[in-house]
Protein backbone atom coordinates (compact mmCIF):
# COMPACT_ATOMS: atom_id res chain seq x y z
CA UNK A 1 0.00 0.00 0.00
CA UNK A 2 1.44 3.44 -1.03
CA UNK A 3 1.70 5.85 1.59
CA UNK A 4 0.73 9.94 0.93
CA UNK A 5 1.24 13.20 3.15
CA UNK A 6 1.84 13.05 6.39
CA UNK A 7 1.62 9.44 7.24
CA UNK A 8 4.92 9.29 4.77
CA UNK A 9 6.47 12.24 6.72
CA UNK A 10 5.94 9.70 10.00
CA UNK A 11 7.49 6.69 8.42
CA UNK A 12 10.46 9.43 7.12
CA UNK A 13 10.68 10.35 10.33
CA UNK A 14 10.91 6.90 12.17
CA UNK A 15 13.48 6.09 9.58
CA UNK A 16 15.59 8.78 10.36
CA UNK A 17 15.82 8.08 14.07
CA UNK A 18 16.50 4.21 13.75
CA UNK A 19 18.90 5.01 11.14
CA UNK A 20 20.47 7.60 13.86
CA UNK A 21 20.23 4.71 16.68
CA UNK A 22 22.06 2.47 14.47
CA UNK A 23 24.78 5.00 13.54
CA UNK A 24 25.57 5.62 17.66
CA UNK A 25 27.17 2.32 18.27
CA UNK A 26 25.83 2.68 22.13
CA UNK A 27 22.14 2.63 24.04
CA UNK A 28 20.25 5.22 23.19
CA UNK A 29 16.83 6.04 22.72
CA UNK A 30 15.39 9.26 20.51
CA UNK A 31 11.94 9.86 20.63
CA UNK A 32 9.76 11.70 18.97
CA UNK A 33 6.74 14.02 20.24
CA UNK A 34 3.85 15.73 17.91
CA UNK A 35 1.25 18.23 18.74
CA UNK A 36 -1.29 20.43 16.35
CA UNK A 37 -0.73 23.81 17.90
CA UNK A 38 2.02 26.78 16.96
CA UNK A 39 6.04 26.73 17.37
CA UNK A 40 4.91 29.05 20.09
CA UNK A 41 2.44 27.58 21.91
CA UNK A 42 3.10 26.40 25.86
CA UNK A 43 2.85 23.10 24.36
CA UNK A 44 5.97 23.39 22.43
CA UNK A 45 7.87 25.24 25.62
CA UNK A 46 6.26 22.02 27.55
CA UNK A 47 8.08 19.49 25.23
CA UNK A 48 11.06 21.66 24.93
CA UNK A 49 11.27 21.38 28.94
CA UNK A 50 10.34 18.16 29.05
CA UNK A 51 13.12 17.40 26.50
CA UNK A 52 15.63 19.16 28.94
CA UNK A 53 14.77 16.90 32.02
CA UNK A 54 14.72 13.70 30.42
CA UNK A 55 18.32 14.20 28.37
CA UNK A 56 19.71 15.45 31.78
CA UNK A 57 18.39 12.68 33.68
CA UNK A 58 19.64 9.74 31.67
CA UNK A 59 22.62 11.25 30.87
CA UNK A 60 21.62 11.43 26.70
CA UNK A 61 20.34 8.00 26.54
CA UNK A 62 17.22 9.54 25.63
CA UNK A 63 16.41 12.21 23.08
CA UNK A 64 12.95 13.70 22.26
CA UNK A 65 12.31 15.90 19.50
CA UNK A 66 9.11 17.81 18.82
CA UNK A 67 6.63 18.63 15.80
CA UNK A 68 4.68 21.51 15.79
CA UNK A 69 2.17 22.33 13.90
CA UNK A 70 -0.05 18.95 12.68
CA UNK A 71 3.27 18.55 11.19
CA UNK A 72 2.86 14.78 11.58
CA UNK A 73 -1.03 14.83 11.28
CA UNK A 74 -3.82 16.00 13.42
CA UNK A 75 -4.73 14.98 17.07
CA UNK A 76 -7.15 11.60 15.81
CA UNK A 77 -3.59 10.56 13.18
CA UNK A 78 -1.35 11.35 16.90
CA UNK A 79 -2.98 8.85 18.73
CA UNK A 80 -3.00 6.34 15.86
CA UNK A 81 0.44 6.57 15.32
CA UNK A 82 1.11 6.47 19.16
CA UNK A 83 -0.73 2.95 19.12
CA UNK A 84 1.36 2.08 16.34
CA UNK A 85 4.98 3.02 18.29
CA UNK A 86 5.81 5.43 14.77
CA UNK A 87 5.25 8.40 16.97
CA UNK A 88 5.99 8.10 21.07
CA UNK A 89 5.01 11.41 22.48
CA UNK A 90 1.66 13.68 22.29
CA UNK A 91 -0.51 15.60 24.21
CA UNK A 92 -3.87 16.35 23.11
CA UNK A 93 -7.44 17.22 23.98
CA UNK A 94 -9.45 14.96 25.04
CA UNK A 95 -12.23 15.14 22.24
CA UNK A 96 -10.41 12.97 19.77
CA UNK A 97 -10.24 10.05 22.74
CA UNK A 98 -13.32 9.70 22.83
CA UNK A 99 -13.53 7.76 19.97
CA UNK A 100 -11.11 5.05 21.94
CA UNK A 101 -12.86 5.49 25.30
CA UNK A 102 -15.89 7.18 26.43
CA UNK A 103 -15.73 7.89 29.60
CA UNK A 104 -13.89 10.97 28.23
CA UNK A 105 -16.96 12.52 26.82
CA UNK A 106 -17.40 13.70 30.52
CA UNK A 107 -14.09 15.81 29.69
CA UNK A 108 -16.43 18.20 27.35
CA UNK A 109 -18.87 19.08 29.37
CA UNK A 110 -19.59 22.74 29.86
CA UNK A 111 -18.91 24.99 32.87
CA UNK A 112 -17.67 22.35 35.15
CA UNK A 113 -15.07 24.55 36.80
CA UNK A 114 -14.78 27.82 37.77
CA UNK A 115 -11.35 28.46 37.56
CA UNK A 116 -8.27 26.86 36.05
CA UNK A 117 -6.62 25.55 39.60
CA UNK A 118 -10.27 23.96 40.43
CA UNK A 119 -9.64 21.97 37.55
CA UNK A 120 -6.25 21.03 37.89
CA UNK A 121 -6.91 19.60 40.93
CA UNK A 122 -9.99 17.39 39.89
CA UNK A 123 -7.81 16.14 36.85
CA UNK A 124 -4.49 15.87 38.93
CA UNK A 125 -6.27 13.48 41.16
CA UNK A 126 -8.51 10.00 40.99
CA UNK A 127 -10.63 10.77 38.06
CA UNK A 128 -7.31 11.55 36.00
CA UNK A 129 -5.59 8.48 36.92
CA UNK A 130 -8.98 6.63 36.29
CA UNK A 131 -8.97 7.92 33.16
CA UNK A 132 -5.53 7.74 32.28
CA UNK A 133 -5.98 3.89 33.67
CA UNK A 134 -8.64 3.26 30.62
CA UNK A 135 -6.58 4.55 27.75
CA UNK A 136 -3.72 2.24 29.28
CA UNK A 137 -6.09 -0.52 27.64
CA UNK A 138 -5.38 0.97 24.16
CA UNK A 139 -2.27 1.31 23.78
CA UNK A 140 -1.47 5.02 25.47
CA UNK A 141 0.17 5.61 28.89
CA UNK A 142 -1.18 8.28 30.55
CA UNK A 143 2.31 10.68 32.05
CA UNK A 144 0.59 14.16 33.11
CA UNK A 145 -2.50 16.23 32.40
CA UNK A 146 -0.93 18.99 30.96
CA UNK A 147 -3.19 22.37 30.32
CA UNK A 148 -4.35 24.00 27.46
CA UNK A 149 -7.05 26.62 29.44
CA UNK A 150 -10.62 27.60 29.59
CA UNK A 151 -12.29 27.77 25.75
CA UNK A 152 -13.96 31.00 24.61
CA UNK A 153 -16.04 31.62 21.65
CA UNK A 154 -15.16 34.06 18.60
CA UNK A 155 -17.15 34.83 15.73
CA UNK A 156 -17.63 37.81 13.16
CA UNK A 157 -21.44 38.94 13.07
CA UNK A 158 -22.03 40.21 16.93
CA UNK A 159 -20.96 40.16 20.41
CA UNK A 160 -21.81 36.76 22.38
CA UNK A 161 -23.80 37.98 26.14
CA UNK A 162 -26.84 35.70 26.38
CA UNK A 163 -28.33 32.16 24.61
CA UNK A 164 -30.09 34.19 21.96
CA UNK A 165 -27.37 35.76 20.50
CA UNK A 166 -26.18 32.23 19.04
CA UNK A 167 -29.19 32.11 17.22
CA UNK A 168 -28.58 31.30 13.17
CA UNK A 169 -24.70 31.41 13.91
CA UNK A 170 -22.48 28.60 12.16
CA UNK A 171 -19.91 27.92 15.17
CA UNK A 172 -16.80 25.70 14.36
CA UNK A 173 -15.96 22.85 17.09
CA UNK A 174 -13.80 19.95 17.58
CA UNK A 175 -15.23 16.45 16.65
CA UNK A 176 -17.20 16.67 20.11
CA UNK A 177 -20.53 15.37 20.29
CA UNK A 178 -20.55 17.03 23.79
CA UNK A 179 -19.01 20.05 22.35
CA UNK A 180 -21.80 20.84 19.26
CA UNK A 181 -24.68 19.53 21.92
CA UNK A 182 -23.47 22.44 24.16
CA UNK A 183 -23.50 24.71 21.42
CA UNK A 184 -26.81 23.37 20.04
CA UNK A 185 -28.51 24.28 23.67
CA UNK A 186 -27.27 27.76 23.37
CA UNK A 187 -29.09 28.31 19.92
CA UNK A 188 -26.28 28.10 17.56
CA UNK A 189 -25.26 25.38 14.39
CA UNK A 190 -22.16 23.76 14.88
CA UNK A 191 -19.99 23.29 12.46
CA UNK A 192 -16.90 20.18 12.76
CA UNK A 193 -13.77 21.11 11.53
CA UNK A 194 -10.01 20.27 11.77
CA UNK A 195 -8.08 22.41 13.60
CA UNK A 196 -5.38 23.28 10.67
CA UNK A 197 -8.35 24.42 8.25
CA UNK A 198 -10.18 26.47 10.66
CA UNK A 199 -8.21 30.11 10.00
CA UNK A 200 -9.25 29.44 6.01
CA UNK A 201 -12.89 28.32 7.33
CA UNK A 202 -13.44 31.46 8.61
CA UNK A 203 -11.47 33.64 5.87
CA UNK A 204 -13.84 32.29 3.57
CA UNK A 205 -17.02 32.68 5.64
CA UNK A 206 -17.46 28.83 5.73
CA UNK A 207 -18.08 29.63 9.61
CA UNK A 208 -19.18 32.79 11.32
CA UNK A 209 -17.32 31.81 14.74
CA UNK A 210 -15.06 29.14 16.70
CA UNK A 211 -14.17 28.67 20.22
CA UNK A 212 -10.77 28.11 21.48
CA UNK A 213 -8.32 28.70 24.29
CA UNK A 214 -6.87 32.33 24.39
CA UNK A 215 -3.34 31.08 23.32
CA UNK A 216 -4.91 29.78 20.45
CA UNK A 217 -6.93 32.30 19.57
CA UNK A 218 -3.78 34.81 19.50
CA UNK A 219 -0.82 32.64 18.47
CA UNK A 220 -2.87 31.43 15.50
CA UNK A 221 -3.83 34.98 14.81
CA UNK A 222 -7.48 34.41 15.14
CA UNK A 223 -8.04 38.09 15.21
CA UNK A 224 -7.33 38.41 11.72
CA UNK A 225 -10.49 36.84 10.80
CA UNK A 226 -12.55 37.04 13.82
CA UNK A 227 -14.17 40.45 15.17
CA UNK A 228 -15.59 39.66 18.43
CA UNK A 229 -13.97 37.92 22.03
CA UNK A 230 -16.65 36.73 24.43
CA UNK A 231 -14.34 35.04 27.39
CA UNK A 232 -17.34 32.77 28.06
CA UNK A 233 -15.08 30.35 29.69
CA UNK A 234 -17.64 27.00 28.57
CA UNK A 235 -15.37 24.24 28.83
CA UNK A 236 -12.15 23.55 30.11
CA UNK A 237 -9.46 22.14 27.78
CA UNK A 238 -7.34 19.27 29.55
CA UNK A 239 -4.25 18.62 27.84
CA UNK A 240 -3.39 14.41 28.93
CA UNK A 241 0.10 13.73 27.84
CA UNK A 242 1.13 10.29 26.93
CA UNK A 243 3.70 8.04 25.41
CA UNK A 244 3.55 5.10 23.26
CA UNK A 245 2.99 1.59 25.23
CA UNK A 246 5.13 -0.05 22.77
CA UNK A 247 7.97 2.78 23.34
CA UNK A 248 6.98 2.57 27.34
CA UNK A 249 7.78 -1.28 27.22
CA UNK A 250 11.65 -0.56 26.13
CA UNK A 251 11.99 1.82 29.06
CA UNK A 252 13.96 0.50 32.06
CA UNK A 253 12.11 1.28 34.98
CA UNK A 254 14.41 4.18 35.93
CA UNK A 255 13.70 5.91 32.93
CA UNK A 256 10.05 5.59 32.91
CA UNK A 257 9.95 6.94 36.23
CA UNK A 258 12.53 9.95 35.17
CA UNK A 259 9.39 10.31 31.75
CA UNK A 260 6.86 10.68 34.45
CA UNK A 261 9.01 13.14 36.51
CA UNK A 262 9.95 15.12 33.99
CA UNK A 263 6.57 15.45 32.36
CA UNK A 264 4.93 16.57 35.82
CA UNK A 265 7.16 19.39 36.16
CA UNK A 266 6.67 20.05 32.30
CA UNK A 267 3.25 20.62 33.24
CA UNK A 268 3.91 22.77 35.79
CA UNK A 269 5.83 24.97 33.76
CA UNK A 270 3.45 25.51 31.01
CA UNK A 271 0.44 26.01 33.18
CA UNK A 272 2.40 28.99 35.16
CA UNK A 273 3.36 30.43 31.19
CA UNK A 274 -0.43 30.19 30.43
CA UNK A 275 -1.48 31.79 33.47
CA UNK A 276 0.77 34.76 33.50
CA UNK A 277 0.76 34.84 29.36
CA UNK A 278 -2.91 35.14 29.31
CA UNK A 279 -4.00 38.40 30.63
CA UNK A 280 -1.33 40.08 27.65
CA UNK A 281 -2.73 38.24 25.35
CA UNK A 282 -5.90 39.47 25.68
CA UNK A 283 -4.64 42.84 25.69
CA UNK A 284 -2.75 42.34 22.81
CA UNK A 285 -6.36 40.62 21.09
CA UNK A 286 -7.79 44.52 21.73
CA UNK A 287 -4.55 45.96 19.79
CA UNK A 288 -5.23 43.92 16.99
CA UNK A 289 -9.17 45.15 16.39
CA UNK A 290 -11.06 42.40 18.73
CA UNK A 291 -13.75 43.68 20.38
CA UNK A 292 -13.61 41.48 23.83
CA UNK A 293 -17.02 40.70 25.95
CA UNK A 294 -16.44 39.93 29.52
CA UNK A 295 -19.68 38.03 30.60
CA UNK A 296 -21.01 39.42 33.81
CA UNK A 297 -22.26 36.85 36.83
CA UNK A 298 -25.54 36.86 35.65
CA UNK A 299 -24.42 36.42 31.74
CA UNK A 300 -22.12 33.47 32.64
CA UNK A 301 -25.44 31.99 35.14
CA UNK A 302 -27.38 32.19 31.66
CA UNK A 303 -24.79 30.18 29.51
CA UNK A 304 -25.27 27.47 32.42
CA UNK A 305 -29.05 27.61 32.60
CA UNK A 306 -28.97 26.74 29.10
CA UNK A 307 -26.78 24.01 28.82
CA UNK A 308 -27.12 22.78 32.11
CA UNK A 309 -28.81 18.95 31.23
CA UNK A 310 -26.16 18.38 28.00
CA UNK A 311 -25.05 15.54 30.59
CA UNK A 312 -28.05 13.94 30.24
CA UNK A 313 -27.66 13.46 26.51
CA UNK A 314 -25.06 11.48 27.37
CA UNK A 315 -25.14 9.29 30.54
CA UNK A 316 -25.46 6.50 28.50
CA UNK A 317 -22.84 6.73 26.15
CA UNK A 318 -20.31 7.43 29.11
CA UNK A 319 -21.87 5.27 31.49
CA UNK A 320 -23.88 6.31 34.02
CA UNK A 321 -21.61 4.90 37.05
CA UNK A 322 -18.64 7.03 35.91
CA UNK A 323 -20.53 10.12 34.98
CA UNK A 324 -22.04 10.42 38.30
CA UNK A 325 -18.66 9.99 40.00
CA UNK A 326 -17.21 12.52 37.60
CA UNK A 327 -19.88 14.99 38.58
CA UNK A 328 -19.48 14.41 41.91
CA UNK A 329 -16.07 15.13 42.29
CA UNK A 330 -16.07 18.21 39.71
CA UNK A 331 -19.36 20.17 41.92
CA UNK A 332 -17.35 19.14 45.16
CA UNK A 333 -13.94 21.06 44.26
Amino acid sequence: MLLKGKHLVVCLVVMLVMMTFAGTGYAKMELVAAHVLAPDHPYQMAFERMAEIVKSKTNGEIIITTHHSAALGEEPQEIEALRMGTIHLTTISAAPLTGFVKEYMACDLPFMFKTVQDAYKFYDGEIGQELFDKTEKIGLIGLAWWDNGFRNFTNNVRPLRKPEDFKGLKMRLMNSPVHMASVRALGGNPVPIDFGELYTAMQQGVVDGQENPVANIFLNRFYEVQKYLSLSKHFYDPSPTFISGKTWEKLTPEQKEIMKEAAVEARDYMRALLNDKEAGMIEELKKEGMEVTYLTEEETEAFQEATKDVWKEFKDDIGEEFLMKFLDKARSI
